[in-house]
């Protein structure tokens, strides 16, 4: 059975900003380790989608984004490009 991923994306990515496509459990993991108020700021900035579907999401973050997860850093979090489409 082919799993389907699919891809969410910061709202820098139409602006030409440099990113990578994070794991979505990565990237929920990150929001919870932030407090609250700038969890939402953060989370506000990316297309949404149900914290249950976390495994079959990539998140495109810019930089900036990234940093502010503290996800820069973390090449665990870093989804490869030879596994996006598998």
């Amino acid at each position: 059975m082919k799993q389907v991923v699919r891809e969410r994306e910061c709202i820098h990515r139409d602006e030409g900003a440099d990113g990578e496509f994070y794991n979505g459990v990565f990237y929920l993991q990150a929001l919870q380790r932030l407090p609250v108020n700038q969890a939402m700021q953060v989370a506000g900035k990316v297309s949404s989608f149900f914290w249950s579907d976390a495994p079959n999401i990539l998140v495109w973050l810019c930089s900036a984004c990234a940093d502010e997860l503290n996800l820069v850093d973390s090449p665990r979090a870093i989804s490869q490009p030879a596994r996006r489409h598998a």
